[in-house]
This record gives structure tokens, sequence and C-alpha cells, in this order.
């Protein structure tokens, strides 16, 4: 007799199990080891062969824990699994011997450590003979072909198996359907595994792949049953022999002999009541009572936000790839470095198993970074694939070759031409891409949904119905659109059809038929289709004016998304390549230069050199351009010379909206007033006069539901832009705790919906005026989510605030030093804006550029701190203590000319300590004193503190 669980204060010394010569017995069953054969009161029990294997194994060591390991080792040797695999397993074993029907426990589960098997139990003096023999014997024995061995394990595909377990419960006909590549055969395997033990005969693996004569389709199903059968007549015999069994059938590969596979099933189905059949195929059998499970990619990561590598494994593409390329190269190991190219490979190749198996063996050769970048030759770096697998699935190419093979030649053309669109695409715009005098509209899309059927295109889940090609099918078809001979005209055509989408995308916006947001969120997916578009347009072939105006038309929506830098020398490329024809300027040519000065206002190219961009365009306007095309061009000159820190023009131009002639197809343009006085409060409030600022800003708030229904302009929301000036202004007046709330509102109205008004209003106005308050550890929290937007969207304009905080806070003795390296190249440059920015947050970086643009007039709104700043540094230099009390008395004089009460209590505490210093402490007290009483909020700020500890401290000195 042998005890149960052993005590825990003294455990067993592992041994070797101990095989059983004589059957066993506990509780109500009976087990014999050697017959495999397990017994319920003297009934046969289904059970499969793995769970069998596994109560075999804890039966010989009862009381003893068995490790995961060891499990494993006994049940699947040489084999690779998933843990997911034991606990299936031993589930199926608990529910075979009814465990939670009632009290009896027979296998305990230890955390962390194994298994156990706590019933007693004893041996018997001979085999029990079966009271009931089962409905039908085991008959495991007679087939000649059972399920094959799975040599890698299973990633990311947990739910899909419990999905499939359940519809193959629910009907006795399914089909997985998926492209190659994707799975469908490991999935069935492993669904058929755990399957197997609720039919008594368990599972038979039949492969249609080699055959080709539909003919012998059922003859390869006796022979995998091990039934004979005759060549010229196999039905009769084999549906007499398969209405006895009890079995599931796996039919694989499919897709090329569909209309026999589908006969087959049906007919199986039909004479035999006890099997299930599980099919896999490129599209679906369509036989009756068929249940259709599509197998999708695996998850992939998201390109935005960044993740970190903890996070990023919990998608199983990434999983599956870091563990192929760990046992392909052992030097290989997930990291920060490597995780963003690992990410970026995962996503090209849309999730596809075998894209990314293929791909994770190169690793040791390549690198991985070589492989990310060298995406578009996937073919010829993924030429060698796996020697032990179908020829079909040893390379991408010959998989692709396979799948192309069994089109039709007219569905072989389509596919070639659907290869130039780079995202998804409609019905509609397919047809118009496709279709030619051979092959009409209605065909391209008849031929388009054969392709989604046949799992080479699929289908995106939209309100309106909407296609993409997987990345691998998308390389491989542009590859036989070049030798097709008509991708030139194709490529023309899908420029084209991109003005088409773009034109109807404005028309749309400019009525406002939708909000911004949601109009952003609709159209940045015609991105790709746009870069590809120009792309071609910049070859030799390429249509040059077409692709010129498809500049155009995408501006909107660049200017919305924020790709200034990427968009700007695309834009100067065109305009060159259109005066280069000569002639008179055209629209076109203005359309351009306007485009091209919006762009520039916030851009990091734009900061090396003197354009004269807004020269040309404000010249160029007035001769050619339309009332309407005139107010365009004038928004697109404010926005530049406020990027650029030209108030005063910025002031001029925003004045000259008053002053455009009417237009004749809209007498009253309520949309360019209010640009108009939207720019007006920015020039207004930079110039230093922030009461009319202010004034300005409510105006145009009180327009920003109403008037402005038509989005005609492009620019940031009213709610963003006004927002800012309004927190900027707060602070500057001495609202300290109320201008921090009100950034923190605009950021919150921001959402993440608008991704250059998310970078604008953290640079402009959160850090910034956490950053004047003293609270550099938000400032630093906030920066890092700058930094993490400007990186994910491109916006190297922002990037370069980001550059100028980091400065700041290492001024300060905050440790910046990861921030930076996030930054990288970017750092070290500024532009006139930022330059004025940072002289207010540090006084070593105000400098002499800073202080001639004060003297100029060209900036306001930083002029007394900057000219504060300049007295400091004068009284570093003794023989030059009147000048600098006469700069501080300046700086303070115009703080309060402007109201700006944050500028005077910097000013008043400069001059209040050189009086002191100097002997005139009363007066010293009794300037800074009134200064400091008038604050009633932020009084956790750091200059106000700094003040009263000055006071403080000359009070006591009485």
């Amino acid at each position: 007799m042998r005890s149960g669980l052993a005590s825990d204060s003294a455990p067993p010394l592992p041994r070797q199990p101990q095989p059983f010569e004589r059957p066993l017995r506990f509780g109500r069953f009976s087990l014999d080891p050697a017959r495999k054969l397990l017994l319920d009161d003297g009934q046969a029990v289904r059970l499969g062969s793995r769970a069998l294997d596994l109560l075999i194994a804890l039966v010989e060591r009862a009381g003893e824990v068995v490790s995961h390991d060891e499990l494993f080792a006994r049940v699947w040797p040489s084999t690779v699994v998933e843990p997911s695999s034991l606990r299936v397993h031993m589930s199926a074993l608990r529910r075979a011997l009814g465990e939670g029907s009632g009290n009896l426990r027979y296998i305990a589960s230890l955390p962390g450590r194994g298994y156990c098997f706590v019933m007693d139990i004893a041996e018997l003096d001979a085999a029990p003979a079966p009271v009931t023999a089962p409905a039908t014997a085991p008959a495991a024995a007679s087939l000649s072909r059972p399920l094959p061995s799975r040599l890698t394990a299973l990633v990311g595909r947990e739910q899909v198996l419990a999905r499939l377990s359940a519809k193959l419960q629910l009907g006795r006909l399914v089909t997985i359907v998926g492209p190659g590549g994707i799975g469908k055969t490991t999935v069935a395997l492993a669904v058929a595994e755990d399957f197997a033990c609720r039919h008594a005969e368990g599972a038979v693996f039949v492969d249609l792949a080699p055959l080709v004569d539909p003919a012998l389709v059922p003859a390869t199903l006796a022979a995998a049953l091990g039934i004979p059968v005759p060549a010229q007549s196999p039905w009769p015999a084999l549906e007499a022999t398969l209405a006895e069994r009890d079995l599931l059938i796996v039919l694989d590969n499919c897709e090329h002999l569909i209309a026999a596979a589908a006969v087959l099933a049906e007919r199986v189905l039909g004479a035999a009541p006890r099997v299930r059949v599980l099919a896999t195929s490129r599209e679906p059998l369509e036989a009756e009572s068929e249940a259709i499970l599509r197998l999708e990619a695996l998850g992939v990561p998201p390109e935005w936000p960044v993740l970190d590598v903890r996070a990023a494994l919990a998608y199983p593409a990434l999983r599956l790839f870091v563990e192929r390329a760990t046992a392909s190269d052992d030097g290989f190991a997930l990291s920060p470095a490597n995780l963003p190219a690992v990410i970026r490979l995962c996503r090209h190749l849309d999730g596809l198993p075998l894209a990314i198996e293929l791909a994770a063996a190169r690793v040791g050769s390549l690198g991985m970074h070589a492989l990310a970048e060298r995406l578009d030759d996937l073919f010829r770096l993924l030429r060698r694939g796996r020697r032990t697998v179908l020829p079909r699935h040893q390379t991408l190419q010959a998989l692709l070759d396979w799948s192309h093979g069994l089109l039709a030649p007219e569905e072989q053309r389509v596919l070639h031409r659907l290869s130039v669109f780079r995202a998804s695409f409609t019905l509609e715009a397919a047809a118009e891409l496709a279709s030619c005098e051979r092959i009409a509209h209605e065909r391209v899309t008849a031929s388009l949904l054969n392709l989604v059927a046949k799992s080479l295109v699929e289908r995106v889940a939209d309100e309106v119905p909407r296609y993409r090609l997987l990345f691998v099918a998308r390389l491989y078809a542009s590859e036989r659109l070049l030798a097709d001979g008509d991708g030139h005209e194709v490529r023309r055509r899908h420029a084209i059809c991109c003005r088409r989408l773009l034109v109807g995308a404005n028309a749309e916006l400019e009525n406002y038929c939708v909000p911004l947001p949601a109009w952003r969120a609709a159209h940045a997916p015609l991105l790709p289709d746009i870069r590809a578009a120009l792309d071609w347009g910049a070859h030799a072939g390429g249509d040059e004016a077409l692709c010129a105006a498809l500049l155009v038309d995408s501006g909107r929506l660049v200017l919305e998304l924020g790709l200034n830098d990427e968009f700007l020398p695309r834009a100067l490329r065109a305009l060159a390549i259109v005066r280069a024809e000569g002639g008179t300027p055209s629209q076109l040519e203005l359309a351009l230069l306007a485009l091209a000065c919006m762009l520039e206002a916030q851009c990091r190219m734009a900061r090396g050199f003197q354009s004269d961009i807004a020269a040309q365009l404000e010249a160029l306007s007035p001769r050619i351009g339309s009332p309407r095309q005139q107010r365009t061009d004038l928004m697109c000159l404010c926005a530049n010379a406020f990027a650029r820190g030209d108030y005063p023009r910025l002031a001029a131009c925003a004045g000259r909206f008053g002053e455009l002639p009417p237009d004749p197809d809209d007498p009253i343009d309520a949309g360019a007033i209010v640009v108009g006085r939207r720019f007006g409060a920015l020039a207004s409030h930079y110039l230093g006069d922030h009461r009319a600022a202010w004034a300005d800003c409510a105006v145009v708030l009180a327009y920003a539901d109403t008037q402005l229904r038509s989005n005609r302009y492009p620019h940031l929301p009213l709610q963003v832009t006004m927002g800012i000036q309004q927190a900027r202004i707060l602070w500057l007046e001495g609202w300290a705790d109320r201008a921090l709330q009100r950034a923190l509102e605009v950021l919150a109205f921001v959402g993440g919906g608008h991704h250059f008004a998310v970078s604008q209003t953290l640079a402009l106005a959160v850090i910034p005026i956490l950053l004047w308050r003293g609270d550099d550890v938000q400032a630093a929290s906030f920066l890092d989510r700058l930094i993490d937007s400007a990186l994910g969207h491109g916006q190297s304009f922002w990037l370069g605030w980001g550059d100028g905080y980091c400065r700041v806070l290492a001024l300060r003795g905050q440790a910046v030093d990861a921030l930076r390296r996030r930054i990288g190249a970017e750092r070290g440059w500024s532009s006139t804006m930022e330059g004025d920015m940072l002289a207010t947050l540090a006084p070593a970086l105000a400098g002499p550029a800073q202080l001639a643009r004060v003297e100029a007039g060209t900036v306001g709104w930083c002029a007394p701190e900057i000219l504060r700043a300049h007295g400091e540094q004068l009284l570093a230099v003794p023989a030059q203590a009147a000048q600098a009390e006469a700069v501080l008395l300046r700086a303070l004089a115009l703080a309060r000319q402007q109201g700006a009460r944050a500028w005077e209590l910097r000013a008043a505490a400069s001059v209040a300590r050189l009086w002191h210093a100097t002997g005139r402490s009363e007066a010293a007290r009794e300037l800074l004193a009134p200064v400091v009483a008038g604050f009633t909020e932020g009084l956790g700020c750091v200059d106000l503190q700094q003040a009263e500890r000055l006071l403080a401290c000359w009070k006591s000195e009485r």
C-alpha cells in the first residue's frame, strides 16, 4: 500500500519511477500501465494518450511531487510544447477521474512545483477484465498515419484554440481558413491533440498537399485510416468502414482541391455519425454545415506609444520572433536598443508566423538592425528556410508562388495591380485602379472578393468595407506587376485615385461635414499611399506635374498631422520642378509656395537658412491669387512670421485680414476674420500687450464653436492656441495657480487626438509655467511626454524645445542624461522663439541675441526679464554698477507697464538686493514688500518664496 502526499516537513528524496508489474486500483478506477488501459468500475475510460501518460507518470510516483519539467520530459520527449499543453491535458485527466463532481481528489497541484497523485493505490493480482466494453473498441493501432508531432511551441494561440474547440464541440465540420504561412496546420494539430480524447479512436491526419488529381482524395483518406479500398471505386468500402468509426479527421491543405475536399467532408459526415472533420484551407470548403474559423495573424505591438521590453513581450508576434531568434542565434537577446527594430519588423510582416520565423532565422547572419532596414528586399533575404517542411513553406517565395498559381489569370492581374496600394482601400478605389479595357469594374470587384475568400487580400474591420494586402503578399505582387509591363499606368491611376480621395476629404472638412479630430483619424491612413504616389512621381517615368498637384491636395492633412519635417523637402522640390518649366507663374506654383511657407514655419531644416519663401509668397499672392487664396496665403505668412519670432511682421500680417477685398464666392468669411483675430492675439501677447491679447483671445474663443463651422483654414484648434496664450498671460499677470490650471485644461482638451497640439501645449505652456514656478520635477515629467510626442510623430521642431528644456534643468542641477540620450543628435540647436523662452528660465542663457531683439522691439513679452538678466550680468563688473541699476529699473518699469507682475516681482527683487547691498535697505524694503503683498496665489512658487525670505532676513537685521 502506498499513501498520499508526503509531509512538507520531511519531503521524500527524488527517485526514479519504478514501473508496476501488475495493474493498480485507486478508488473506483483500475489502471493497467502495460496495456495503457484505464477502467471506471469495469468500463473503459475514453482518455487521450497524453493524458493517460500523465496519469501513469504520476501514479508511479504517488505521494511525491513530480515537477513540470519531469512531466514534459516523460510525456513530450524531444518535442517543444507550450506550458498550456500540460494544463490542458491535466484538466482532461481530472475531468475523466471525476474531480470536481464530489469530494474526491486524485491529483494535487502545487503552484510553481508540479503535481502529485494523492489517492491511495493498491496492486492487483491480475489484469482486470472490463465489465462493459466501450461502444467502439479502441482501434488506434490500425491507424497507419497518426498525428504528426509538432516540433516547435505554439505561441499566442490560446484563445484561438479555445474558440476552435468550442466550434468542434458544436459542429462536426470546421475549416480553419487563412493565408499561407499563418499557421493553420500547426493550430489544427494542437487542437487535434487535445480533442482526440473525445473520440474512441483518437485522430488521424490526412495531408492533401502532395495530391494533384482530385480523384485520389478518397483513396488518400482510406490509406491514412489503414482501410483497403479499390482504387477505381473507393467510396463503398470507405463509407461502410467509417460508419462504425469514432474519430477526428484532420484534412490539411485543401485549397488546391477545394471541390473534392468539400465532397469528401460531406460524404464522410453523412456516412459516419461519430466522425468529425477539421480542415485547413486558404478558402472555405463551402460544404454543408461547415463552420469557419478565420485564423488571424499574431498580435503585433503598436508603433505608438513606445513600449518597454516587458510590455512588448505581451504581443505574440514579438514573442515568437524572440523565441525563434534566440534558438537560431545564442547571442541574441531582446533589449531596449533593438526593441524598435524588432517591433518594426514584426509590424511589417503583419504578424505572419512563417515570415517571422524565417526572418528570425536570419538574425545571426544579418544582424537585427540590418534585417529591419532591408524589408523591401525581403524575398531575397529570406530565401533560405527550413528543409524539414513542405517545399512551399521553406521560403516566402515558394509559399506565394503556390498561392499565386491557384488563381485565375484575371485574379492574378487584379492582385498585381492592387499591390500599388500601401494601406487599406475601398471597393470603389480598387475598381478605379485595376479596371481596364479587358477587365471591367464589376469583374475587378468579383476578383477582389475572390482574393479575399482565398486569403490573399484581407478585409479590414470598418463601417465601410475596406481591404488590404499583407506586406509579404504586396511585395510579391508588386514584383509580378513589373513583369506585367503596365506598372507605370497603374501607378499613374493610383496617384489620380489619391488626388480624388484628398479632394473629397478637403471638401468634407471645409464644409464641416465632420469635426477635425474625426477627420484626421479617418484620413490619416491615406498617408502611406500619398508617399508612394509622390515617390513614383519623383522617379524617372513618373508624372511630376500630377504629383505636384497631389502634394498640394495633401497639404491640409500633412499640416494637421504635423509632418512638416518630412514634407517640406517634397514641397521645395516640387516648386523647383514647376518653375523649371518656365512661363508665367501658375496657380500651382502659388499653392506650392503657400504650402512651403506653412511647412517651414515649424520645421527644423528651416532653421539653417534664411528662406525667402515668405517674401515670394507675399509678392505673388496679390498678383494672381483670388481673394479666397489670398486669405489662405496671408494665414501662411502669419504662421511663418510667428514661428520665426518676427512679431512685428506677424502683427502687420494679422491686421491685413480685414483689408482683403471681398470674395464674390464667399462674401462673409467669418473664418478669415477669426483667424486674423487669432494671429492678432498672438502678436499682441508676444509684443508685450497682454491686455489686448486677452481681449482678442476672448473674442476668438466666442467664435470657436459657432462661426468657424467651416474648417477652411489650417490651424490648431482655437481652444488650444487661445488657451495657451491665456495660460501664459495668467502667469505673467501674477496668477500662477490659475495659469497652471488653464494650461492643464488645454492639455486635457487636446487629449491624444492632435499630436502637434499636444507638443505645442506642453512646450509653450505647461512645461515653462512649471519651470517658472520652480517645480522642476513635475516639469521633467511633462518634458518626458513632450519628447515621446516629438519622437513618435517626427516633430524635430518640438524636439528642439525639449533639448532646450533639458539645458535649463541641467543648469538647475537636475539629472537629464536619460532624456538627452532619447533626443540624441537633435541636441545643440534652437530657434529664435526658443531663445526668448530659455532666457526667462535660466539667466545664463540670456545672451546678446535676445537683448538685441528686445532693443529692436522685435519681442516684448520677455523683454522685462531679459533686461533684468542683462542688468544682473552687468552687476558682475563693479565699474558698471550704475549702468546695471539703470537697466534693472528699466526692467521694473517695463514690467509694470505691461502688467506683468511675475516679471515685476523678479525685477523688484533684483533692484532691492542692489539697494540693500549699497546701504539703501529701507528703500529696498519699501520697494519689494508691496509687490510681494500683491500676490494672493502661487504662494509656493520659487520667486515669491525667495522674495519673502529676503524681506524676512532684512527685517531681522533691523
